[in-house]
Order: structure tokens, then sequence, then C-alpha cells
């Protein structure tokens, strides 16, 4: 199998997903990916034994959590542990030889701006097995601060699961890998669900065009965790209703699995609003109005960020580290310290920001509301949706009201929850390790049951 020459992860926590890219205008409008090829660039290749592709996701997972102050290599263990219950075909030789292979590549696309810009992603194939891969595994990783942990720059711990004959595609978020230094996005949900779909027509040109032969019956699924869980939400939509049936084909999609994830941000707003509760985590509610004004500017009619902003917010400095911090999520939670304490959104924002009767409140609910990825259709291939019904970041209620609004008129959504509910946070842990641990049938098999 020739491929092209170059061309150039116990107890802890994990993320948050619900705010918004830092684009600087309002998101392009033509949404349809054109049924033709890609134009791609393989920018790099190197294959992996089953051990070595360990060694080094769990290192890309280490360095995505260092940020906080949270038990990592007791969390790493159980993460190892899971795996370890996983029935991979290899026997113990075969687990030192070369048997996956990671191709980062750029593609196409149009950055939200509505300029040419090329996006980045990673793509692993299984080569020890003489098998035709069977299936293609999309997956949105968790939110990240750093640029280390972009796929394409890095190995992700999910890639273990190439093990069972599959093909793991793995989409740079817009701000990281190729477009390193714009800033870095977060419930954009449509913005990334066609640069992921792009990502994935990529992906099967390049194995196309290197000889990579799918068997018959390949077929793709879809999953990601609360920021990577919207995003996958909203990729399984874009595929259903804004590819031709020619590439729908192509993909094959089966099902997605979206966990803990914010599907409609203008509602988890006015939750917010309605409950006088920001959840355990401010800085996801801040980092997205600060986004929601450079990509949906044109909709928020020219208000600056400080018509937004409560006094007190201002008075203690989080208005500036706003206008400063281009990090990323983690990085501003983490430079919030004690001012981001407090759950109360009267600390944060303006009373007209939480005046539902208010102009500027309705407009900024109708800017969050761009990216919902609800409304408006009813998914033809099986979506299950998990949520904890203790998460008090997300509440548990808006999941129901997802899974409510999508199974009208058929049962293609299914709402499920863990065997013990508990934290956003913790959660994470539970979906981690049912992830890792499973074969994908078994996967669907395991979370259906599960109906609350």
């Amino acid at each position: 199998m020739q491929l092209l020459t170059i061309e150039k992860h116990g107890i802890c926590l994990i993320l948050l997903l619900l705010v918004s890219m830092s684009s600087r205008a309002q998101l392009p409008q033509d949404t349809n990916v054109r049924d033709t090829r890609t134009t791609y660039c393989v920018t790099g290749i190197r294959d992996y034994s089953f051990n070595e592709l360990i060694d080094e996701g769990g290192n890309t997972l280490v360095r995505q959590l260092e940020v906080w102050p949270i038990p990592v290599e007791e969390f790493w263990f159980a993460i190892k542990c899971h795996i370890g219950r996983h029935h991979f075909t290899f026997n113990r030789a075969e687990r030192r030889k070369a048997a996956f292979r990671a191709i980062s590549f750029t593609y196409p696309s149009i950055s939200p701006q509505g300029e040419p810009v090329m996006l980045s992603g990673l793509v692993t194939v299984p080569i020890l097995t003489g098998n035709r891969p069977a299936r293609m595994f999309i997956y949105h990783r968790l939110a990240c601060a750093t640029n280390s942990i972009a796929p394409s720059n890095s190995l992700p711990i999910e890639s273990v699961l190439t093990a069972d004959n599959t093909i793991c595609v793995f989409p740079d978020y817009f701000g990281s890998g190729s477009t390193e230094g714009h800033p870095l996005p977060f419930v954009t949900l449509n913005y990334h669900a066609r640069c992921a779909t792009e990502c994935v027509l990529a992906a099967l040109d390049i194995l196309q065009d290197n000889g990579i032969e799918l068997d018959t019956g390949f077929y793709s699924w879809n999953s990601g965790y609360s920021q990577g869980g919207g995003y996958a939400l909203a990729t399984h939509k874009y595929i259903e209703n804004a590819l031709p049936d020619s590439l729908q084909r192509r993909i094959n999609l089966r099902w997605s699995l979206c966990y803990g994830g914010v599907y409609s941000p203008g509602t988890l707003y006015a939750t917010v609003v309605q409950n006088g509760d920001m959840g355990t985590t401010p800085a996801v509610f801040l980092q997205s109005l600060r986004g929601l004004l450079y990509a949906h500017q044109d909709q928020l009619e020219g208000h600056p960020l400080r018509d937004f902003m409560a006094d007190k917010a201002c008075e203690s400095g989080i208005y500036d580290l706003l206008l400063s911090n281009d990090d990323g999520l983690w990085d501003l939670a983490y430079r919030l310290h004690g001012r981001g304490k407090s759950r109360n959104p009267a600390d944060y924002f303006s009373p007209a920001a939480r005046d539902t009767a208010n102009h500027l409140y309705k407009i900024l609910i109708a800017g969050f509301s761009l990216d919902d990825c609800v409304q408006g259709w009813h998914p033809k291939a099986p979506v299950v949706l998990g949520h904890s019904k203790k998460d008090h970041t997300i509440p548990f209620r808006l999941a129901q009201q997802t899974q409510n609004q999508l199974s009208l008129g058929n049962r293609n959504c299914i709402l499920c929850s863990p065997q013990i509910n508990t934290t956003h946070l913790i959660t994470a842990v539970f979906y981690f390790g049912k992830l890792l641990q499973f074969r994908e049938d078994e996967l669907f098999d395991f979370f259906v049951p599960l109906q609350p």
C-alpha cells in the first residue's frame, strides 16, 4: 500500500463546549459542498505499532489536560484499563508491529469570513491486516487551548479504534493546525459541520488515490463529547441535508453518538437567564459571547462587547480579559481565577442582555440561534444522545428537548443516560471509557437500551 510522499488523555475533568468561534465576520451563507473531488495536500505520514499508538495517544491526552490541576495519571490509568478490555484481534506479537498509518493533510475550504483557506486534519488507517477497512469513525475532539494537540500535530488516543479495521478521521478545529493564529472556535456548530464534512471527503480521496480499497459494506459513524457532541450532531445534520446524494452514499452515515452536547446555543442562554445559574464554568458563556460578536456581528447590529457586559465584570477586569485573550476556553478559565467563580449571570451580563423584553436580549438570542442544529430536520440515520441527569453545566432537560424535537415523526433519535448520573465533567470519564472499550457495533447496542 503505497502512499503519496510528503508535500509539505480514577476521576478527572475534561472540557465544555458552549463557546463561540472567534471569527471576524458573519459566517458564509453558502454551506453546500460541491459534488467534486477535493484538492488535498498530504503533509505528514507516520506508521505506528499498537503499543506506540497507546503511548503517543496518552501523551496527547496529558497535554490536553495539563492546564488543570487534576489527577491526570489516575485518569490515564482508567483509560488504559478500558482499552485493555477492548477485544482487539491483535495478538501480543502483532502489537509490536507497524499496524496503523497516520496521515496528516490539508484541504481547501472557506474561512468564517468567507475567504479561501486551507484547513487540516488527520486520518488513521489499518495496515497490518489484509482486510479492507469496514467502517469510518468521524471524531470531534474536546475543546483545546493549545495548537500542539490539534490532531494534525499529534495523535489522538481515540485513534486506537483503528485496530477494529476502522478508518479514523479527526478534523482540526478552525484556529488550530494549518489555521494556527486564528481565534479558536466553540459553538459555531454549522460552520464546523461543513469543515468536518470536507475533511472526511478529503480523507476518502486520499485513501482512494493510494489504492486503499474499502469493504463493500463500508459505512461511517460519528461521535463527540461536550463541544464535540454538539459538533457531531451538527455534522450529522449537515451530511444528511447539505450534501448531494452521491456524497451521502459515499460517506454512508450509519449512526451518531452525541454525548453531553449543546445543540441549541440560544436555548441554553435563555435557560441560564431564566434559572439565574450559569453552571460550573461561566467561562463557557463569556467566550461564547465574544465569539458570537466576531462570527455574527451583522445579526447583533453592531453592538460592541461592552453593551452585553455587566458593570461588575468590567470592574473586575473580565471585560478587558475578553478583549485581549485569544487562546481558547481553558486558557480563559485559567486566567479568570476567582473572578469567574460566581454562577449568577447578573455578575457577567448586563441588565439589558438579561431582560427578555429588551431588544438587546432578543438579538443576542437570535445570534446564538444561528448555530442551532435541532430545528428544521429529522435524522434519517439513528442518533443516540447521551446526557447525565445531574449535569449542572448543560442541563439534562435541554437534551430532552432536542430528543423530542428530532424524534417527531420517527424513532431515529434516542436519549440515554449513564448508569451513574453525575457532573458534566465526570461523565466524560464514562463516555471515553465506553468509547474505547467496546467495538462500534457493541457500543450502539450498549447505549440504545439506556433510555431514561
